[in-house]
């Protein structure tokens, strides 16, 4: 597919062109939530990818095509089809794209790899880093995050309070029940994950859910349960804004050449499953337009459509 995506309408970050700096579908957790289904390789660290990751200077190069074509970006991120730190020389592609652009860089990743020095450093020059922490202790981790073997839940929250004390943190914590996993919305599991964003001491706790179709049996839980549960850790975290996260965010994008919306189009796809509207707040171009490239490359098999909660998804097929 390609290093570059979007730019895409964010729900956190406003407009943000994103950098997938790691071979296709490739992390450290097989999460039950995640949108793009079960990874093709889980791993525990970069050593055990045989495929070659994409060097600094190509991810410098696009982010700098990229630049010249689009109007106005509000962030560089890195995220991605995977864990995007398994990268091993994220660090460097940070610093090369710091030395021709002042957009603000931010890291989007599930804080697995936060506890090896090298990760820690490269996530520790950017301008923002949204780490994930769906657990406060083993069992739900491992029912939730499924990660590789070798990761506990205490060191890497452990990881990400050291690492909130040299860059601004934004904490996610995906909320989520399900009859086959189970669910990190208990009282109990609730409470751990509190104790641990009280050692994190982030600069801000994003409470989100899952919004897009995930391919496992979970389910997102209600805008109520959202609140009460942000009530909660506001009493007992004073001084720490909770913040749930909104369903979308509107904002526009042109692409200069009409050529380029289906490759645009299936670059979005790659990273996750879109709606019309969201397609068409990324792209800049109407409805009706965004449908018509739709139509054409589901019927190229391409893409496939999904329902989930009863609104109509679009995503890169499998085949």
């Amino acid at each position: 597919m390609g290093i570059i995506y979007g730019p895409v309408p964010s729900r956190r970050l406003g407009m943000s062109l994103g950098i997938d700096p790691i071979p296709r579908l490739i992390c450290t957790f097989d999460c039950v939530y995640c949108q793009l289904g079960k990874k093709r390789f889980k791993v525990r660290g970069p050593e055990e990818v045989k495929e070659p990751f994409p060097t600094p200077d190509e991810i410098a190069d696009e982010v700098k095509t990229a630049l010249q074509k689009y109007e106005h970006i509000d962030y560089i991120t890195f995220s991605g089809s995977g864990e995007p730190t398994l990268n091993p020389k994220l660090g460097e592609a940070v610093e090369k794209i710091r030395s021709f652009t002042q957009i603000p860089i931010a890291l989007i990743t599930n804080s697995s790899l936060l506890t090896r020095p090298d990760v820690f450093d490269a996530a520790a020059s950017c301008d923002l880093v949204l780490p994930t922490l769906d657990a406060g202790d083993r069992d739900t981790f491992v029912r939730i995050n499924r990660p590789a073997l070798g990761f506990e839940i205490d060191e890497i929250a452990d990881a990400i309070g050291k690492l909130a004390r040299v860059v601004p943190i934004w904490l996610e914590v995906m909320l989520l029940e399900s009859e086959k996993y189970g669910s990190n919305v208990t009282q109990e599991a609730i409470a751990r994950i509190i104790e641990k964003i009280g050692m994190i001491r982030p600069h801000e706790v994003n409470l989100n859910t899952c919004v897009r179709p995930p391919e496992e049996p979970v389910n997102p839980i209600s805008e109520e349960k959202l609140d009460e549960i942000r009530v909660r850790m506001e009493a007992a975290l004073p001084g720490t804004p909770i913040v749930v996260v909104p369903k979308r965010t509107k904002s526009q994008s042109k692409l200069l050449r009409e050529e380029e919306i289906s490759a645009e189009i299936l670059r979005i796809l790659a990273v996750r499953p879109c709606t019309t509207t969201d397609l068409t707040d990324s792209l800049g171009i109407n409805p009706a337009e965004v449908g018509k490239y739709l139509a054409r490359l589901a019927e190229s098999g391409k893409i496939e459509r999904r329902v989930h909660k009863g609104r109509l998804y679009y995503a890169v097929s499998k085949d």
